[in-house]
């Protein structure tokens, strides 16, 4: 295309056209793209080169072998041309029910599983009182007194009892529909149950507690829900409100005064088949489940005396000490989660089991024997800290004695729990030296050599609350009783006053001192040995001179003043 003088008169609409196609076929030719879409730089011949990929016809052989035609393709195979079970499609995981919300599926799972069978003649949900009272009463008409469990083969009573408790679970599913077609049919319920399902969570609370206090038996889903506040892992913000009403609950209207039994612990084969057999029977199947449920929430009290939450701390040791006070149900196990407590690391919650031991005592004074027993088998655990024997030693000593009933026997348990962790204490792993496989000893049992002899001084604290102890719980000891202690007691406290550690002879003595005034020969002898301390040079340096020379009597200490230096006593 030739250049066109700039005198030229512009060319005609006509050839417009014409005259885009060639500067197009110009632009091509200088290595510019066309008008349009793609337009632009054209690039292709400074563009990287990249490897050729393998054909895909070779993979489409390999497929069309016959050995591969004889499994199937979307299997996938490991190394050793294995199927490999993990690429197999998994099943889809159903949502969990929220917290607070009824499952409905195992209502009407339930409710379809005895759905064709006949209703059987049984008490009416409206003539329910308090379960426990109503209980008892059926119980005393249909069973009487004197008939027990006749059990014959372990075997065969097992098998009776499950099918009585499945016909337990479906007296309980046609109770649960006499409640909805009768009491479910007023205002209030009806109120109650929308409450459950589209309310807040303190709503829901409330309609839950409300529909168990109403009747717990027809209600066993609503005490379900409210468990799951406190035993469900999405969240802590529920749990407060949960441990408030349960505890409620179960004290003001589901536990009775005594221990719950199961189905086994029944006399089942002595129930007839009359309404107040069926009834009766409804009742000991409703007690079994009431007490797997209070188990799953003793539980939980458990987990949350163990979290980090300081409020979700105190709240659960507060339901604990409660739930103890009350009811004889899980005693066991709440005494025991209790007194785990004095051995916690926050000095604020250990500080609160021994409140709530405290009073415990003094709301039920017969446990205190019981009570003992537990903190001593808390007390000689393996590993626990000076803090927590503290605490533990501490709790002890506040006990309150009397020389009434089982006073004497506790203040000798006491006494004897007390020289127990001394002598543990004061002793150490002297005979736990390890040796190792060559034969040789373990370097770092060489640094604890010279501890066979307790050469590592006892906590001043803990030595006081020991001390304490003796002396609150020693005069209630019976006289006979203390001659025992005497005998017992005093030949290793001599010992540990003749130890090379002066300052764990002058704590032996401060023991003796205390047990010495019901001996005279006991007395005796605990002056010969503390005269036999002055001999030792250790007595001049030794921090614990002031706490010595107080077991002296007063001439002789003028007679050390005069003679010994005053830095002894400052």
């Amino acid at each position: 295309m030739g250049k066109s003088n700039s005198n030229e008169p512009p060319p005609d609409v006509e050839n417009i056209d014409l005259l885009k196609s060639e500067i197009a076929s110009f632009a091509s030719s200088i290595g510019l793209a066309s008008s349009g879409s793609n337009s632009g730089f054209n690039d292709v011949d400074f563009r990287k080169t990249k490897p050729n990929k393998p054909p895909k016809q070779e993979k489409t052989l390999q497929k069309s072998t016959p050995q591969n035609n004889q499994t199937p393709i979307n299997k996938k195979f490991s190394k050793k041309n294995e199927p490999n079970e993990n690429s197999k499609p998994k099943p889809e995981l159903k949502p969990k029910p929220p917290v607070l919300s009824l499952n409905d599926a195992s209502k009407e799972k339930g409710f379809s599983k005895f759905k064709n069978l006949p209703k059987l003649p049984l008490i009416k949900a409206s003539a329910l009182g308090v379960w426990f009272e109503d209980a008892a009463e059926l119980e005393g008409k249909v069973i009487g007194e004197g008939k027990k469990v006749e059990m014959k083969n372990l075997e065969e009573w097992k098998g009776f009892v499950e099918k009585k408790r499945e016909m337990g679970e479906r007296l309980m599913v046609q109770l649960a529909q006499d409640y909805e077609s009768t009491r479910g049919r007023s205002s209030d319920i009806k109120m109650l149950i929308s409450t459950q399902r589209s309310g807040t969570a303190a709503d829901k609370v409330s309609a839950f507690s409300v529909l168990i206090g109403d009747n717990p038996v027809a209600n066993l889903r609503s005490l379900d829900a409210l468990l799951g506040m406190v035993t469900s892992k999405v969240g802590k913000r529920h749990a407060l409100s949960g441990f408030e009403a349960l505890q409620e609950l179960f004290i003001a209207s589901l536990l009775p005064d005594r221990k719950l039994k199961t189905l086994i612990q029944r006399p089942l084969n002595h129930l007839p088949e009359t309404k107040d057999g069926y009834s009766l029977l409804l009742f000991w199947y409703w007690e079994e489940c009431l007490k797997q449920r209070y188990e799953r929430f003793v539980v939980a009290l458990e987990e949350a005396s163990r979290d980090m939450l300081p409020a979700l701390k105190n709240k659960s040791l507060k339901t604990i000490y409660v739930l103890l006070s009350r009811k004889s149900e899980q005693e066991r196990r709440l005494l025991s989660a209790l007194v785990n407590k004095l051995g916690d690391p926050d000095n604020k919650a250990a500080s609160n089991a021994d409140y709530h031991l405290t009073n415990l005592l003094s709301q039920h004074p017969n446990m205190k024997a019981v009570v003992v027993n537990e903190v001593d088998t808390f007390l000689f655990r393996p590993k626990l800290g000076p803090r927590s024997q503290y605490h533990a030693v501490n709790f002890l000593s506040q006990i309150r004695l009397t020389n009434k009933g089982d006073g004497p026997k506790v203040a000798k348990r006491l006494i004897d729990v007390y020289f127990g962790l001394f002598k543990v204490l004061i002793t150490g792993p002297s005979s736990n030296e390890k040796v190792d496989k060559s034969g040789k000893e373990n370097p770092k049992e060489k640094k604890t050599e010279g501890l066979s002899e307790s050469q590592v001084e006892m906590d001043s604290r803990l030595l006081s609350a020991l001390l304490t102890g003796v002396n609150r719980a020693f005069p209630f000891v019976s006289s006979n009783e203390a001659d025992d202690i005497v005998d017992v007691q005093t030949p290793v406290l001599f010992q540990l006053v003749h130890s090379k550690n002066f300052n764990v002879g002058v704590q032996a003595l401060m023991l003796l001192d205390k047990i010495s005034s019901k001996n005279q020969i006991a007395s005796d002898r605990f002056y010969r040995a503390l005269y036999s301390k002055l001999l030792l040079p250790a007595v001049m340096n030794t921090s614990k001179a002031r706490k010595y020379f107080t077991f002296l009597p007063l001439g002789q200490k003028c007679l050390l003043f005069y003679y010994s230096s005053p830095c002894i006593f400052f």
